[in-house]
């Protein structure tokens, strides 16, 4: 990997951004874990790729048992050159690694406003109310947290989040509402995020989806490495 990569991956040794969730985190054997009461698998996780190398059994096995304590679905976070190394589990999900090359693009004309989220209920119009564990006041309170939302006529219409981790900057929850989509607005969202990112660090980076990854690229983003999450192998 080059280093980039290896510092987004020990960047997940960093648990600043699991405080503000509240009290079910924890570190084990050395994994970052974590778990939000949503019905999804990500939502309760462990950081395996924080580990200074490829995972071993011990850890595995420790941390397989604080996540399946506390929900039937449940991942282990990797990179993805690693996942052949964790035994008994299968991918459930690759999540390729961007990272901006450069300043970021300049800002194309928008009719929103983007500016700091003013409370969660504006930020979960276009995030989504389902997604509220996510953006409690805490995560807006909290200091290396940073969210933004672009409104239009003052009414919220897409929304994104800069996360700062150890000594990387992560942009997430870049969303727009339906009606929003196809104008530029999701454009104007990620520059806008990337720039208040770069303030704080010279990486910043995201996860894309197979279909959001063209824009990145024309956005100066650049892969770098590809992390996977991990469910267990049925029967195991």
């Amino acid at each position: 990997m080059g280093d980039a990569a290896l510092r987004i991956s020990a960047a997940h040794a960093d648990t600043a951004d699991l405080i503000p969730a509240g009290d079910d985190w924890a570190v084990v054997s050395g994994v970052p874990c974590q778990h939000i009461a949503l019905p999804y698998p990500w939502a309760t996780t462990g950081r395996l790729l924080a580990l200074p190398g490829p995972p071993t059994a011990e850890p595995v096995t420790q941390v397989a048992a604080w996540l399946r304590a506390r929900s039937p679905q449940w991942t282990l976070m990797v990179r993805a050159e690693d996942e052949h190394q964790v035994a008994g589990f299968q991918r459930w999900d690759l999540m390729p690694v961007l990272a901006l090359q450069g300043p970021p693009p300049s800002r194309p004309r928008s009719m929103a406003d983007i500016g700091p989220a003013r409370d969660r209920d504006e930020f979960l119009v276009p995030y989504g109310a389902e997604l509220a564990p996510l953006v409690t006041d805490a995560h807006l309170a909290a200091g290396r947290m940073h969210h933004l939302v672009a409104r239009v006529g003052g009414e919220p219409v897409g929304c994104a989040r800069v996360r700062l981790m150890a000594d990387t900057a992560y942009l997430g929850a870049i969303t727009v509402l339906p009606t929003w989509q196809g104008t530029g607005l999701g454009t104007a969202l990620t520059i806008a995020a990337g720039e208040l990112a770069a303030g704080y660090s010279d990486l910043v980076w995201l996860h894309c989806t197979p279909g959001s990854r063209a824009l990145y690229e024309r956005l100066g983003y650049r892969h770098v490495d590809d992390h996977a999450l991990l469910v267990p192998v049925p029967g195991t």
